[in-house]
C-alpha cells in the first residue's frame, strides 16, 4: 500500500494508458458492443457513448498527468509550462490512439477523435489546475484560523 501511495502520480497515467489501449485494441465488432450496452445502460445514443468514453478516458489522462507533471516540479503552479505538457501528452496519445485503432480489424481512425481528445485534454488540466488552486487556498486559509486561534 506504501508503494501506491508513493507512487500514484505515475500509476494512474500508466494505467489509463494502458486501459486506452485495450479498449482500442478491441475489434470493431467487439468495441461496437461494448459501445451499445454502455449507450443503453446511460439512454444515449452509442454515437454519443463513444464520444463520451473518448472524452472521459483522456480527460482523465490529462488530470492525471498534470497531477505528475505538478509532483516533479517545484516551480510555481499554474505556469504556462506545467500547464501545457498534460495537453501536449494527451494530444499525442490521442493521435497514436488513432493511428493504432487503424491497425485493428474493423476499427478506423477519426480526426474528429482527436480534435475531443485536445478538448478533453485541455479541460482536464484546467478541472486540476482549478481544484490544486482551490484546494491550496482552502489549505492556506485553514492554516491562517489556526493561527488566530493561537495567537487569541
Amino acid at each position: 500500500m506504501n508503494i501506491v501511495r508513493r507512487y500514484w502520480r505515475i500509476i494512474f497515467p500508466i494505467f489509463l494508458v494502458i486501459l486506452i489501449w485495450v479498449f482500442s485494441e478491441a475489434n470493431g465488432q467487439s468495441s461496437h458492443s461494448q459501445s451499445s450496452d454502455f449507450a443503453s445502460f446511460l439512454g444515449i445514443s452509442n454515437a454519443f457513448a463513444r464520444k463520451l468514453a473518448h472524452f472521459v478516458l483522456f480527460g482523465a489522462l490529462a488530470y492525471s498527468i498534470a497531477s505528475f507533471v505538478k509532483g516533479l516540479h517545484t516551480a510555481e503552479f499554474p505556469n504556462f509550462t506545467l500547464m501545457v505538457y498534460p495537453i501536449v501528452l494527451t494530444i499525442a496519445y490521442g493521435a497514436i490512439d488513432e493511428v493504432h485503432q487503424l491497425t485493428v480489424v474493423g476499427r478506423n481512425a477519426a480526426i474528429s477523435d482527436i480534435f475531443l481528445d485536445t478538448l478533453a485534454g485541455i479541460i482536464g488540466t484546467l478541472v486540476y489546475i482549478a481544484i490544486f488552486c482551490f484546494w491550496r487556498r482552502w489549505r492556506i486559509h485553514r492554516q491562517m484560523r489556526q493561527i488566530q486561534k493561537v495567537t487569541r
